[in-house]
């Protein structure tokens, strides 16, 4: 398979799963999942103790629009600057989804910011070059 096929089956099921993030009714479930991680990691591995359930929310929202700038640098001839502003964009409307048409979501300023530094993350790991291609390709 070409490095840009796996490319784009990447972003589709990304997509795919994003939307179920999005539109599920799973806040409580994701909330469970935050604190168990935080429970897991503070009093099982001995992380900071001054760490909180909403800090690993925070860090869970980075790392959820990483695959989305790294994807869209590699796949879209646009600048990092240009994908990181698209992230936040999109991150932006699926907050305000989110508030409108699932029961128990609410908007957040603050998943916006997050999920906008995990697009730049993503978008600057997408300007690394990918290395030599195959002899497949």
């Amino acid at each position: 398979m070409s490095r840009s096929r796996a490319l784009w089956l990447a972003a589709l099921a990304y997509v795919v799963g994003g939307a179920f993030l999005v539109l599920g009714p799973i806040g409580w479930s994701l909330n469970r999942f935050t604190v168990r991680l935080h429970t897991l990691w503070v009093f099982d591995l001995g992380l900071p103790g001054d760490l909180t359930p909403e800090d690993f929310g925070i860090a869970l929202n980075v790392l959820l629009f990483v695959p989305a700038g790294f994807l869209l640098k590699r796949l879209t001839p646009l600048p990092w600057w240009a994908v990181t502003l698209l992230c936040v964009a999109a991150s932006a409307g699926i907050e305000g989804v989110q508030h409108a048409l699932v029961a128990g979501r609410e908007a957040s300023a603050a998943d916006v910011v997050a999920n906008g530094v995990g697009g730049l993350l993503g978008s600057l790991l997408g300007l690394i070059p990918a290395g030599r291609a195959s002899a497949n390709e």
